[in-house]
């Protein structure tokens, strides 16, 4: 058996599947049920998180205004940020979810808090944290393969894609994936990805994250929700976090000039090199870029000569200047999902793109015997009920 790569959470010993209701107890029942992703296999504790998402927000009166967190969640604090730093962080402050600390306070009460994000993207992002811990092998007492947590971020940030272009008619559930992508990829589980042993299909990930940002950020624009005074009272933080990607140890070759909107605004860019368009757009809008810790660096180095779509070219619901819909269907043709990486659950060749073929609670019983410690499935009986009915499994410490 090979090595197992190190995990960066906590040992499956110390850790148990815990489930909760995934339905909104608030929610109106005269309300429509809300349709099952096709993406999702029939048991799935990726779906079940899915749908706790969704009907919360639906019976949330304001999931896209904005509160307060009171320091950047997290773990081991930014890619990059040495550990002097996170230590000085952590012993000025500490967070206890609200109780005391600022998290969850509306953002209008600190209005010079740099960290605020809306009730959406919050629960979006700490709901990543779910979805890949259930990617997660060691959680379990399995081994399956050396790379299956970090595809197993690739699969997550896959569906966030996925999850973009379907709320292509809600430009402020798009930002809400923006936060939770964000802020994924400026941690330590977005590192993680980039330990697959497949580093084009790496490289092309980062780049289509930084395409999907330079999308949203135009679709802003021709709302006019572009400046310093913007009701998206997070945008210099989130601007500084889409920095971060760019910054990861990657070689981006082979990557050309393409053009930039319609061929008659005689525009073009490089996809690879989407950090000075945000900081473009930054400077164009008097916008404060907040974080990473490094962002002057990173703001010095960034090209001054780039070019930025036509105000008056960017319209209509399709406008797309930085082709993210085009370039994620390439992408999808290209690489495909994860799922073929295990060989005995998919046919040979390209597989849909997202979905939860790495999500362990998908593997039949059977499956998970044959890859866990002592032979047995880590699931009972309680728990393969509550995933049948719904119920949205988590990992927590015991």
């Amino acid at each position: 058996m090979p090595p197992k790569r190190a995990s960066t959470g906590a040992t499956s010993s110390s850790k148990k599947a815990r489930s909760s209701a995934a339905t909104d107890k608030a929610e109106d029942a005269s309300a429509p049920a809300l349709p099952r992703d096709p993406r999702w296999a029939p048991v799935s504790g990726s779906a079940n998180a899915d749908m706790h998402y969704k009907t919360t927000m639906r019976s949330n009166p304001a999931p896209y205004s904005f509160q307060l967190m009171c320091q950047p969640p997290f773990d081991g604090g930014f890619v990059g940020q040495d550990e002097e730093e996170d230590e000085d962080e952590e012993e000025e402050s500490s967070c206890d979810g609200g109780k005391t600390c600022l998290c969850t306070k509306p953002a209008a009460e600190h209005p010079d808090h740099p960290w605020k994000f809306s009730v959406a993207g919050r629960a979006k992002y700490f709901l990543q944290h779910v979805h890949c811990d259930l990617r997660d092998p060691d959680n379990f007492s399995m081994y399956t393969f050396n790379d299956h947590m970090a595809y197993g971020v690739l699969e997550v940030i896959q569906n966030l894609f996925l999850d973009y272009q379907q709320a292509a008619d809600n430009f402020r559930e798009q930002w809400a994936v923006c936060e939770a992508l964000g802020l994924l990829m400026a941690g330590g589980r977005g590192m993680e990805m980039t330990m697959i042993d497949a580093g084009e299909q790496c490289e092309a990930t980062l780049v289509l994250i930084g395409r999907l940002f330079l999308s949203m950020l135009a679709r802003l624009e021709r709302e006019n929700l572009l400046s310093a005074n913007s009701e998206i009272l997070n945008l210099g933080a989130l601007m500084g976090i889409y920095l971060i990607p760019s910054q990861f140890d990657m070689e981006f070759e082979g990557l050309r000039k393409e053009t930039l909107g319609p061929k008659t605004d005689k525009k073009s860019w490089h996809p690879h090199e989407f950090a000075s368009h945000i900081v473009a757009y930054a400077r164009k809008y008097d916008i404060k870029l907040v974080v990473p810790p490094d962002v002057e660096d990173i703001v010095s180095e960034a090209k001054t000569d780039v070019h930025l779509p036509v105000p008056e070219s960017n319209t209509g619901p399709k406008a797309d200047p930085f082709g993210f819909g085009k370039a994620l269907k390439t992408y999808s043709t290209k690489y495909g999902g994860v799922s073929r990486f295990l060989s005995k659950r998919s046919k040979a060749g390209t597989t849909p793109i997202g979905g939860d073929a790495l999500d362990i609670t998908t593997w039949t019983p059977a499956e998970r015997k044959k890859f866990n410690f002592d032979g047995k499935d880590p699931f009972g009986r309680e728990e393969i009920a509550a995933l049948k009915r719904g119920d949205m499994l988590g990992i927590s410490q015991g």
